[in-house]
């Protein structure tokens, strides 16, 4: 690499590569959330596309994107990127007496072929000037608002709104199943308390000097909120709770202390009644089936088969370490260490992302997480030493996308929300952006006073 390579402030994504992205976006959840053969095509040629695009205009410019950052802390960063690409060599090369060591190379090939949609959106973030990035939030927070309005006009029962699928739940909007759908929008929710706030006390301007009203950040949050207690997903419900309110609480005071005055006060006292608010009309308009579905002996109950799953999936983790059976591969090996109990289905997920990905790649994929976890909690470490004294614009959406990610990072215990395309994708837009080098103090004259971080 050269080393006289300039960190570059200024410069974000072209023109085709930011439209590349708009696509993504846009496209993602349309077709079950990309969780059908033909569509993953698409967005993986769009994906492709991208990748291209920033890799091109790196080497054009000759000059790093400002959001990769440097040093060993940025080459890591990329190295979080490149991950799934160096697991996917390491299980399809072929090895001298041995051959490939995937149990399922076309599997595996097929795995790292849709990664490219995520890693694309994890790149993006990173690549992407700051108003580009929050651009595409904006776009992410809408689609997952569009996704609520559908399922909550699913809640009428006509058929047609749910575009062939037979499901016996009220709620999944474009998805095929009610938890995934419920992540999509725990994912969304704090991007819409931050988008209620506002990210900044400029942001609460507009160019003209006319007041930003912050109403239909408040409405895209009723909806989300209402429509994930309406799927009936507890998982989904309980994380969109949790970083609902924990946007709200980190996030509204540093609003709140920019604006001074009898506004900041007003802002602080409906601080608990708006929270309260939003939750009442939420349960009203989603029902109350969802509190059903909490009972112990259920939760006992739906959670057996699963704990079995679980087991059984260590145990295979246990027979192919340390380099996994291949990534992609659960289905086709899993069978051998079914349990009889859970009788004749087919699994093909070990509902808890983490086991999953043990079983399929062993040490390596132990290495990546273990990798992506250094790489956010130094993150937070910089939030939080940020919050002790002042707190910046991209700080502040740092949080809110690092809520959103943690909703995704809770629900993977339970579920399989990476192995949606759609979910994956969006958890790793909002990777990149929590993950961004943080500008510095003299870099964003834009800081407030916060008080939130304790």
């Amino acid at each position: 690499m050269n080393n006289n390579r300039k960190i570059s402030t200024e410069a974000g994504l072209n023109g085709p590569t930011l439209a590349l992205a708009a696509l993504l976006v846009l496209l993602a959840t349309v077709f079950r959330g990309g969780n059908r053969a033909v569509p993953l095509i698409g967005l993986e040629w769009l994906a492709l596309g991208a990748l291209l695009a920033i890799a091109l205009a790196w080497l054009w410019r000759d000059a790093w994107p400002a959001g990769w950052g440097s040093g060993r802390w940025g080459a890591l960063r990329l190295g979080l990127a490149g991950a799934p690409l160096a697991i996917a060599l390491v299980h399809l090369v072929p090895w001298p007496g041995a051959g490939a060591l995937s149990a399922t190379p076309l599997a595996t090939a097929h795995a790292l072929l849709a990664s490219l949609p995520v890693v694309a959106c994890y790149l993006l973030a990173l690549s992407g000037s700051g108003a580009q990035v929050q651009a595409l939030l904006r776009l992410w927070l809408w689609v997952a608002v569009a996704q609520a309005a559908l399922g909550l006009v699913q809640l009428t029962g006509i058929e047609g709104l749910f575009f062939g699928m037979v499901v016996h739940e009220p709620v999944i909007g474009s998805y095929a199943s009610k938890n995934t759908y419920a992540n999509l929008l725990a994912m969304a929710v704090p991007l819409a308390v931050l988008g209620f706030w506002g990210a900044s006390a400029r942001q609460s301007r507009s160019g003209n000097g006319e007041r930003r009203s912050p109403w239909w950040g408040a409405l895209a949050l009723l909806t989300l909120l209402a429509a994930a207690l309406a799927s009936t997903s507890r998982t989904g419900i309980a994380t969109a709770l949790l970083v609902a309110l924990l946007a709200l609480a980190l996030l509204a005071p540093a609003r709140a202390s920019a604006a001074g005055g009898r506004g900041s006060w007003l802002r602080r006292l409906g601080l608990p009644s708006l929270a309260l608010g939003l939750l009442a009309v939420a349960l009203f308009m989603g029902g109350l089936d969802w509190v059903e579905r909490f009972d112990a002996e259920r939760l006992a109950a739906d959670n057996a088969v699963r704990a079995l799953t679980r087991e059984a999936t260590w145990q295979g983790t246990l027979a192919y370490w340390p380099l996994g059976s291949g990534l992609g591969s659960y289905a086709w090996v899993f069978p051998r260490f079914q349990s009889p109990e859970v009788g004749r289905y087919w699994l093909d997920l070990a509902h808890n992302d983490y086991l999953q990905l043990l079983m399929e790649t062993g040490l390596l994929g132990a290495v990546a997480m273990a990798l992506a976890l250094a790489l956010m909690g130094r993150r937070a470490l910089q939030l939080f030493r940020a919050g002790l004294g002042t707190w910046s614009s991209a700080d502040r959406l740092a949080v809110a996308c690092g809520l959103g990610l943690l909703a995704t990072l809770l629900h993977a215990w339970v579920d399989y929300p990476f192995r949606i395309p759609a979910n994956a994708m969006l958890a790793a837009f909002l990777l990149g952006v929590f993950l961004r080098q943080p500008v510095t103090s003299g870099d964003d004259p834009q800081k407030v006073k916060s008080r939130t971080y304790v």
